[in-house]
């Protein structure tokens, strides 16, 4: 099995005019796609990103990248995935894509304590079910 890493981006998505139901649409539409990566056994890890983060360049950090830029990256994935075909196949089910953002897949070359983070995104899935939702 081929690992890859989904870098989300929001493109043209406006998450600050989003009411409380669409962004719990969004949480649900999110929990949904995981939960079918999760039963296939594609879903290693799965992030939000948080607002503002920093770039270093040898000894220089720097703010950025800017929540402005519409190529903002607001979130990550890393699948198992049997090829290229299959990896783009689960990203074309991203809920963002229907929102107007897009999902960049990248190959990973290396991937190290796999069998640390399933049961981990399991057992936050089985949690998130519980609980009645995203939390």
């Amino acid at each position: 099995m081929n690992h890859y890493l989904l870098l989300l981006r929001k493109e043209t998505i406006d998450f600050g005019s989003y009411s409380p139901e669409e962004t719990q649409e969004l949480l649900s539409d999110f929990d949904a796609w995981n939960e079918s990566m999760i039963e296939k056994g594609r879903l290693i890890v799965s992030a939000g990103l948080g607002g503002k983060g920093r770039i270093t360049r040898a000894t220089v950090v720097k703010d950025g990248p800017y929540s402005e830029t519409k190529e903002s990256v607001t979130g990550m994935v890393i699948v198992s995935a049997a090829d290229d075909r299959e990896a783009d196949e689960i990203a074309s089910r991203c809920p963002f894509i229907s929102r107007g953002g897009s999902v960049e897949v990248r190959p990973v070359s290396q991937l190290e304590f796999e069998d640390a983070a399933i049961p981990i995104v399991e057992a936050h899935s089985e949690k998130r079910k519980t609980a009645g939702g995203s939390g």
